[in-house]
């Protein structure tokens, strides 16, 4: 079982963010990882269970864009999350033991968008205003072409100004040296929900999938993930549990100020 290094620790502190590499953690092997989210991929859509979301691509086509709230439904996805070895790995960041808070995969499909650059901390804070770790599963590949994601390094302690939501303003965002971080199959990459953070598209023939899973401290309570999905649920739910002539814009504004769904919303809020 991997145990990180006090200057890890010490990194991650510093910088927001730690990387370990596949050949490091070993806590799962890259091609079962890639099988797995294939089944999850295929999946029907079925109300109350599993939540996929679509976009709209950059040729102007409609396609699966992230599937969430799945773990419950696969059992080797959820003894990787609810596992030993990734909650040591967690607990050694924090000081505390984590709770589950969310899972999502996104696909990023060929010809995907990218996410715009933003903090995961307010689409999170209505449930409560406290710090979250992710943990980044490279299911594929990310690379420069099809849209690795990108962080500045330290902004966790800086003072981000946001525009919309929790979506950074355009001078903040140019005004500062983004970094690249390619992944290979299989890495992780850890980084809290004040980290800025966005990726490019997907200008390649190939998915780039990545599982983002996102922790809690004990501490904060044991039900926030029953909140967080009973309220997204409510505000904010897949197209195909929607209610007909319901305005889901106030959800829009909560959840999907930054991520790629379908230009519905988007033309709701104009409207608005």
């Amino acid at each position: 079982m991997y145990t990180l290094s006090p200057e890890q620790i010490a990194s991650y502190h510093e910088n927001g963010y730690l990387l370990l590499r596949v050949d490091q953690h070993r806590l799962v092997d890259p091609i079962a990882l890639q099988k797995w989210t294939q089944e999850v991929k295929s999946w029907p859509q079925e109300k109350g269970k599993w939540m996929p979301y679509n976009e709209i691509n950059i040729n102007g086509e409609r396609q699966l864009m992230r599937t969430e709230r799945f773990v419950d439904y696969h059992p080797e996805f959820k003894s990787l999350l609810y596992g030993e070895a990734l909650g040591k790995i967690l607990k050694a960041l924090s000081g505390d033991d984590m709770l589950l808070f969310k899972d999502k995969i996104n696909y990023k499909q060929p010809h995907g968008n990218g996410f715009q650059a933003h903090l995961d901390a307010p689409a999170y804070d209505h449930i409560g205003r406290i710090e979250h770790i992710t943990a980044n599963i490279a299911i594929d590949a990310a690379t420069l072409e099809n849209g690795c994601l990108e962080v500045i390094p330290g902004s966790h302690r800086m003072q981000v100004e946001l525009a919309d939501g929790g979506r950074i303003s355009q001078g903040w965002e140019d005004a500062h040296a983004w970094v690249s971080i390619p992944l290979d199959a299989g890495d992780v990459l850890l980084f809290g929900s004040h980290l800025a953070h966005r990726s490019a598209e997907n200008r390649t023939e190939k998915s780039r999938a990545s599982l983002y899973a996102t922790f809690h401290a004990k501490s904060d309570g044991v039900d926030l993930r029953e909140k967080y999905y009973r309220h997204r649920m409510e505000m904010f739910p897949p197209d195909h549990e929607r209610e007909k002539g319901k305005d889901y814009a106030q959800g829009y504004k909560i959840y999907g100020f930054a991520a790629p769904f379908s230009k519905i919303e988007e033309q709701v809020l104009k409207a608005s």
